[in-house]
C-alpha cells in the first residue's frame, strides 16, 4: 500500500521544509509542490495565478501518475481548507484500497509564517503580507467528516 502525504498549512508554514526532512530520510518518496510547477509554466513578468487551471492540472496528473506507479507521494500545497482539499480530492482518481491519505497539518504560528516568509522577500517564493494574513485567517483544521470520508490519518506538526 502507498500514501499519499497532503501537505495543509499557510505561506511559510514549514511545509516544504518538512518535507525536505521527510524525503531525506526516505528518498523514495516523491515531492510534487504546486508552487514549484507554478514557477515552471509562469513567467516572472505574469501574474502569480494567471495560469492556474494549468498549474492545478499538471499537479493532479502527476500525483495520480505517481500513485498509480506505486509510490509515496507528498501533495505540496497550501490545502487551507475543506473546499480546496475536497477540489483536490474530487480530481484525483484515487483507489483507497492501494493508497492511504494522510493530511500533515503545520500548527504554526502567524508571526512565524511572516518572518519565514519575510526571509524570502525578492524571491518568487514570497508572499505579499496581506495575503499570508489573508490565509492564515481562512485556515480550517481537517473536519470530523474529512477524516472520516478522506483521511485514513492526520498528523498535526508544531
Amino acid at each position: 500500500m502507498n500514501n499519499l502525504y497532503v501537505m495543509i498549512g499557510c505561506p511559510g508554514s514549514g511545509k516544504s521544509t518538512y518535507v525536505k526532512n521527510m524525503i531525506k530520510n526516505n528518498p523514495s518518496i516523491i515531492w510534487i509542490s504546486r508552487d514549484e510547477i507554478r514557477f515552471s509554466l509562469v513567467n516572472e513578468n505574469e501574474p502569480y495565478f494567471s495560469k492556474e487551471k494549468e498549474v492545478f492540472e499538471d499537479f493532479t496528473y502527476k500525483i495520480d501518475d505517481y500513485l498509480e506507479g506505486n509510490y509515496d507521494v507528498v501533495a505540496d500545497a497550501t490545502h487551507l481548507n475543506p473546499k480546496s482539499r475536497a477540489k483536490l480530492f474530487n480530481a484525483l482518481d484515487i483507489d483507497k484500497t492501494k493508497t492511504r491519505i494522510i493530511g500533515i497539518v503545520m500548527r504554526t504560528p502567524l508571526d512565524e509564517c511572516l518572518r519565514r516568509n519575510e526571509l524570502r522577500k525578492g524571491t518568487r517564493g514570497y508572499v505579499p503580507v496581506d495575503a499570508v494574513r489573508r490565509m492564515f485567517e481562512s485556515f480550517e483544521e481537517p473536519t470530523f467528516e474529512e477524516y472520516n470520508n478522506i483521511f485514513d490519518e492526520i498528523r498535526y506538526i508544531k
